[in-house]
């Protein structure tokens, strides 16, 4: 017996647009730019949300969400970013693979792995065990890192840092420009 392939899509112009998802998956995002918030909620679902400051640009967001496996989903967020902001709703036992073009990027209630790159902006990462990391990789090219959980605040050009525990997720941060910064919750 074949079992069938799981192929989740969500329709691209609700908002929210939301997709049931259960925990302990991986989520990879492709995002383009505006303020974006990564949030883990205590729900088996991803949602996907935005808001206009000025109320003019709702309509030209383009965001899909798709299932291409039992325990893996993908996001994709296009739209306006000056006045924009974006929210999206992970399940809180998540893996999250997340790709940025410029903007802010926050991302907390998380408890599983983070690899984030964006390319300029401020990237805000709030980690609600630290202690759980058990390998940390974070780099600047132009900008600063600042991360409290290991000690590290450094600016300047080609800035990184490496750290090595005994957890059970990996961190993976990367920015080309703009400011890294890194607290537990």
């Amino acid at each position: 017996m074949f079992a069938a392939p799981i192929a989740a899509l969500a329709d691209e112009t609700s908002n929210p647009l939301t997709m049931d998802f259960a925990a302990g998956g991986m989520v990879r995002m492709k995002l383009n730019t505006g303020d974006m918030e990564v949030i883990g909620a205590d729900a088996d679902r991803i949602s996907v949300s935005w808001s206009a400051t000025d109320g003019g640009d709702e309509g030209k967001v383009k965001a899909k969400l798709q299932r291409p496996a039992e325990k893996e989903a993908t996001v994709l967020v296009d739209g306006p970013g000056n006045h924009m902001h974006y929210r999206i709703e992970v399940p809180r036992r998540s893996d999250v693979v997340i790709h940025m073009r410029a903007g802010e990027l926050t991302v907390r209630g998380i408890k599983g792995s983070v690899d984030a790159d964006l390319l300029a902006g401020d990237m805000d990462l709030r980690l609600p065990e630290p202690d759980r990391f058990r390998s940390v990789d974070l780099s600047v090219t132009a900008g600063a890192i600042d991360a409290k959980p290991w000690q590290v605040d450094k600016a300047g050009l080609w800035r990184s840092s490496k750290a090595i525990g005994n957890g059970d997720y990996d961190l993976r941060a990367r920015l080309i420009a703009g400011q890294l910064t890194i607290r537990a919750e």
